[in-house]
């Protein structure tokens, strides 16, 4: 009876809570609200209509209402039945939070410097990932793209390129470090967190010393009804510029030019009128129009004691290139529960499968473009009857095949599956203090096929087929355990504590195979089982790797205006000897609220928000080649002895027991404003970045053989510069608008190599084997090292008049026309010791400017990107100019040197290369600056009230562009160059930051327009 008596006592205590949730600006209702009782499980949110129905716990005093981008508003209960609230928007830096490294910080407090793109900021772009999409947005972040070919990722660079070794930054994908951003939907981030400062990144220590990029992706919430949106968009691609070359008159007209010059008689085939017809724009036949589709679903929603996400997305990209693509199918669950008043569980589970396809465009001997830039311009795509149009007829034509019957025939394709997931379980031990423990999984299976045909009617024949596989997985495993102390004590002292271990193994596998030989060339034979002959077996395992950390953070503030962080983390990685394995990686912030001073707000009103912050720390970088601490003994060597060959091993490469990590040392410092209430804010920032002990190749005096050199801990690089960020937001409840930019000024300068008359070449590029870039102390990293040139010579007493050449023993072979090179170091002769820097590639500015505006249910919302200070090599031009070669030629090449006043910029033509003309030098290097409109959008929202349709909140319709236009004096196909080649050298060289802005003629930048519709119910 007692019993009955205190459970009837409890229901008729309850109470239920009803009201509307509205906008303070316009009064609208606001969707999605989390209603809920503090310290309780208890919670709801609105519906459409901004209505919410909460059951109140006994005791209940409060209840709390939140929502993303407002500011929260916590109401006392007492007899209330119906509580209706208005929401005033967020001020941008007060009510924001932001995810930093194992946990989230109120923007307001955070001493470090940080970086957010919101997920809405980048919905619907048509990228295939965020990298892309995020270019021109953060300052200090520039985004380089090596080739626009689809699915090609791009690399990142925080604060500049911090080591002429990997660059790359950690991603963290909901608190699992992963490989790359091209698995995850950018419609599926909820937001983006950019650690710049060692304060903010080095709570991952060893791998942060390239920054942090911090992935977030949507969620739903507690006592959120389901919530569905379907998104759709498609749109098409075309070719934003073409490089003007000589049609077929005027290259026979330049060829029969070099045989007069030289005095040699004319080869009959430039003799032939057949060569002197145009026939064919390669340029035109290889670029076509692209395509581009985007589907994904969404469900959201939640009770009191769980919330989930699920989504499933489909991209689909082809390229203006025949078989170059890229698709991906991705699912996504997100969800987390309460077990109990202090007990949570989630899971956050990606699966993804992914295939590309993209033609090579790196190589100077069959790169698709290059050939297409180079083909016979009198020579159709196809002939008469149907076969494919060839260069065989003379050498005279050159050695390169059809590029679109190449770019039709290619067949190679790479799958990637992948499924990416962690789950954790978060435990209050008591008010203030929660224990969570995290596992993640990232593992990885990737097939690689590549079908070479046979090839008789091309100039580069191959009398078999070829049909290469590989197979590769990978998995990496995170296990971690953390505390987390969060206490407000005396109402002054803010104190936030986190600690714990984290521990990561990698591990994987390999193995491929090829045979020659297919008597059947139709799709479904081509197995390896139908070669004829085993060209080559072989696998292995991946070196197995692990890393051990310890960590911990400190926050402190007193009144929320005097602010002090402090981090240390401690790493062990396998990668290095047992002696030389541990990392330790400190840092400090502080910061000053002076807005918050009466002294201040008192009397200067103007000013809204004040605050200065600086920091210091040191982080790692163990992203180099492992276990150079070990000497490698490869087998299969051949050996001769006498007349007999033996096979045995070989150590392929020396140890340096003594390697150890790169260590980036950071000092920044920052100053926050907000003025008219934050309607407009400002930051600026300026940074000073130190890698010491980079790893470089060492060679090793009088050391001989064909062994390996290990890195050593030798150089030092130096980052430093000024971020800028302004903007301003203002409108009213009709019409309101944002406009903002950014710009980071940043110097590198490499401060120490082996010796100071040391350097680090890059491969040479081209037919004619040039070195084009060069790594000096006092130098950027990967500056032009070339001649210097000073126009044409115009006669033969220019030639025996120029001092530069007085000494030369070449002098005799120099003609009116050729080059006329500086002698730079005073010696009369022109020679490899007059090779001097010719400009940076890194960029002296690097800036964006983002406008969006909304009125009733329209939006337009505008991204601009832009570089400044920037050389480009253009060294697909050096060849393109060069008449030695049987090619085609740059159209430039009719404004070529041909008697006395013609011209003092292009030589003459010539069989010749006594004074070789087109070496590498400053004729090739051009500016890079460009500005360019990258997205556009604009979009109208029907409301439910006018689509009538009941189930549907809304609709939004939209079209928008991407590289819509782009100012730029450079003459290739695009300025936005980065690297020419991946760091395992898959495409192009195997260089990585010692050689950047050279133009390759690789894949070039589309422009894209889309139309796209969002269904919200």
């Amino acid at each position: 009876m007692v019993f009955l008596c205190a459970a009837t006592s409890a229901v008729f205590a309850q109470k239920t809570l009803t009201g509307k949730v509205t906008g303070a600006a316009d009064g609208a209702p606001l969707p999605g609200v989390n209603v809920t009782v503090p310290g309780t499980a208890s919670g709801a949110s609105t519906d459409t209509k901004g209505n919410y129905t909460l059951s109140l716990p006994p005791g209940a005093k409060s209840v709390l209402f939140s929502f993303i981008g407002y500011e929260p508003q916590t109401v006392t209960i007492g007899e209330q039945t119906v509580i209706n609230v208005s929401l005033a928007a967020a001020t941008k830096g007060l009510g924001e939070v932001v995810v930093v490294g194992y946990g989230v910080q109120s923007r307001r407090d955070v001493t470090g410097t940080i970086a957010s793109v919101k997920g809405s900021d980048i919905k619907n772009l048509p990228v295939s990932d965020a990298a892309q999409a995020i270019q021109g947005r953060v300052t200090g972040v520039d985004i380089v793209r090596s080739d626009a070919a689809p699915g090609s990722t791009p690399s990142i660079r925080i604060r500049g390129t911090g080591t002429i070794n990997n660059s790359d930054p950690l991603i963290i994908i909901d608190g699992v470090p992963a490989g790359g951003l091209a698995d995850v939907s950018p419609n599926d981030i909820a937001s983006m967190e950019i650690l710049k400062d060692a304060s903010s990144s080095a709570i991952y220590g060893t791998r942060a010393a390239n920054g942090v990029v911090i992935i977030t992706t949507k969620r739903g919430n507690y006592g959120e009804k389901l919530k569905a949106s379907v998104n759709f968009y498609r749109g098409v691609s075309n070719t934003v510029r073409y490089i003007p070359l000589l049609t077929a008159p005027d290259l026979v007209k330049l060829k029969q030019e070099r045989y007069t010059n030289d005095g040699v008689p004319i080869e009959p085939i430039w003799q032939d009128p057949y060569y002197a017809t145009q026939r064919t724009d390669w340029q035109k036949a290889l670029f076509g129009s692209g395509d581009i589709t985007n589907a994904d679903v969404s469900l959201r929603g939640g009770n009191s004691s769980s919330n989930y996400m699920l989504s499933a997305g489909y991209y689909n990209e082809n390229g203006i290139i025949t078989n170059s693509y890229f698709k991906r199918y991705s699912v996504r669950i997100n969800s987390e529960h309460k077990l109990g008043k202090r007990l949570k569980v989630g899971e956050n589970l990606q699966l993804t499968y992914k295939q590309n396809s993209g033609p090579d465009t790196y190589s100077s001997q069959t790169g698709l473009i290059f050939s297409a830039l180079r083909f016979n311009p009198a020579i159709p795509v196809h002939n008469p009857d149907g076969s494919w149009g060839t260069s065989k007829a003379s050498n005279e034509l050159g050695d390169i095949n059809n590029p679109v019957y190449t770019a039709e025939t290619t067949d190679t394709w790479t799958k990637n599956y992948r499924m990416l997931a962690s789950v954790y379980a978060e435990l209050e031990i008591m008010d203030g203090l929660t224990l969570r423990a995290n596992y993640g999984f990232d593992g990885s299976m990737v097939n690689q096929f590549n079908f070479a045909p046979k090839v008789l009617d091309q100039t580069r024949a191959r009398d078999h087929a070829e049909l290469f596989n590989r197979s590769e997985s990978y998995n990496n495993q995170l296990s971690e355990i953390f505390l987390t102390y969060n206490k407000v004590l005396a109402n002054v002292h803010h104190l936030t504590v986190t600690g714990g271990y984290s521990q990561q193994t990698f591990n994987g596998s390999w193995n491929q195979a090829e045979r020659w030989g297919f008597n059947d060339e139709s799709k479904d034979q081509l197995v390896l089982s139908n070669g004829n002959d085993i060209h080559d077996a072989k696998g292995n395992y991946f070196n197995a790797n692990a890393i051990a950390s310890g960590f911990i953070r400190g926050f402190y503030g007193f009144k929320d205006k005097y602010l002090l962080t402090v981090t240390f983390r401690a790493d062990g990685s396998s990668r290095f000897a047992p002696d030389q394995r541990w990392g330790y990686f400190p840092a400090f912030s502080a910061g000053w609220r002076i807005s918050d001073e009466s002294f201040f707000k008192d009397n200067v009103k103007a000013v809204s928000n004040l605050k200065i912050t600086g920091g210091w720390g040191q982080l790692g970088n163990q992203n180099v080649t492992e276990f150079q601490y070990l000497a490698q003994i490869n087998k299969d060597r051949r050996y001769n002895f006498g007349e007999t060959s033996y096979t045995g091993i070989w150590n392929s490469r020396l140890a340096n027991p003594d390697i150890t990590w790169e260590k980036a040392e950071m000092t920044n410092i920052s100053l926050e404003a907000g003025f008219f209430q934050d309607k407009l804010t400002t930051t600026i920032t300026w940074f000073n970045k130190n890698t010491n002990d980079m790893l470089v190749p060492a060679p090793e005096m009088d050391l001989h053989g064909t062994s390996a050199i290990p890195d050593r801990n030798l150089g030092q690089l130096n980052n430093k510069g000024w971020e800028i960020e302004v903007g301003y937001q203002g409108g009213n409840d009709k019409f309101h608008y944002n406009v903002s930019a950014n710009a980071s000024f940043i110097k590198n300068e490499v401060t120490k190599l082996y010796d100071p008359s040391s350097y680090i070449g890059s491969t040479p590029y081209g037919r004619q084997g040039q070195e084009i870039s060069r790594t000096y102390v006092g130098q950027p990293l990967a500056s032009y090292y070339g001649w210097k040139t000073d126009g044409i010579y115009q006669t033969a007493d220019e030639i025996n008049n120029d001092p530069n050449i007085s000494k030369d023993p070449n002098k005799a072979n120099i003609q009116p026309g050729d080059v006329r090179f500086l002698d730079t170091n005073g010696d009369n002769i022109v020679n490899d010791k007059d090779r001097v820097n010719l400009g940076s590639p890194n960029p002296k500015m690097v800036y964006g400017i983002q406008a969006s505006a909304g009125y009733k249910g329209f939006d337009l919302s505008l991204s601009f990107a832009g570089v400044s200070g920037v050389k480009l090599y253009n060294a697909d031009k050096m060849q393109g100019m060069d008449p030695n070669y049987p090619y085609n030629l740059y159209a430039d090449a009719l404004n070529r040197w041909h008697g006395a006043g013609t011209s003092n910029s292009v030589p003459r033509m010539t069989l010749g290369n006594a004074n070789q003309n087109n070496r590498t030098s400053d004729r090739f290097v051009e500016s890079g600056d460009y500005f360019s409109l990258r997205n556009a959008s604009l979009g109208y929202t029907i409301p439910s009230k006018v689509w009538g349709r009941s189930g549907i909140s809304d609709i939004h319709v939209y079209v928008a562009a991407q590289n819509l236009f782009m100012l730029t004096n450079y003459s290739g196909l695009t300025p936005q160059l980065g690297y020419s080649g991946s760091s395992d050298g898959s495409k192009g060289t195997s260089d990585g930051n010692r050689q950047r802005g050279v133009d390759v003629a690789a894949y070039p930048q589309a422009r894209t327009f889309t139309f796209g519709a969002t269904l919200n119910f």
